[in-house]
């Protein structure tokens, strides 16, 4: 376990102990249901930024414009996001103490916090264009599959590790 996680201590515990989370450890099918939520959204979010991310590599989908493409998924993405992030922070307050020193959620948080960072700051300032220029596109494009499949990997890994 990283040493710095020593000071989040007293936050894992405290989300350990909310109603939310004895509510959801305390019956057998919800944290199933909205474990199955959190995937379906990581599906919906997982299939906008693709489709955007090979537009920016130039393949498929050339008829479109970058910008074009993104706006229409825009929804998609944002849904995703959000209804992961939510979905996240309920199976969190589930296990925050199994979180605490797991390698694997560690992996997660490390990538969703690169992800959003990039998604926010980065994906839209090269997806506002019309075109893209092959290098740019795929130094975007990797940047962004890299760190989102990090997040579904550490995802993954929680129950493993």
């Amino acid at each position: 376990m990283f040493d710095e996680w020593k000071i989040l201590l007293p936050f894992f515990q405290w989300a350990d102990a909310t109603f939310i989370g004895e509510y959801i450890r305390s019956k057998t099918w919800v944290f199933p249901v909205i474990e199955t939520i959190h995937i379906l959204a990581m599906t919906v979010l997982y299939g906008a930024i693709i489709l955007v991310d090979l537009r920016l590599m130039h393949i498929g989908m050339k008829k479109q414009s970058v910008s074009l493409l993104a706006r229409t998924l825009n929804p998609f993405l944002q849904s995703g996001i959000g209804i992961m992030l939510l979905s996240g922070t309920l199976l969190f307050s589930s296990e925050a103490m199994k979180a605490y020193s797991n390698d694997g959620f560690h992996l997660k948080m490390f990538f969703l916090a690169g992800a959003l960072i990039f998604q926010y700051l980065i994906w839209p300032r090269v997806t506002r264009r019309d075109e893209v220029s092959l290098g740019l596109g795929w130094v975007t494009a990797i940047l962004s599959l890299c760190l989102w499949f990090g997040v579904g990997v550490g995802g993954r890994a929680i129950g493993f590790v």
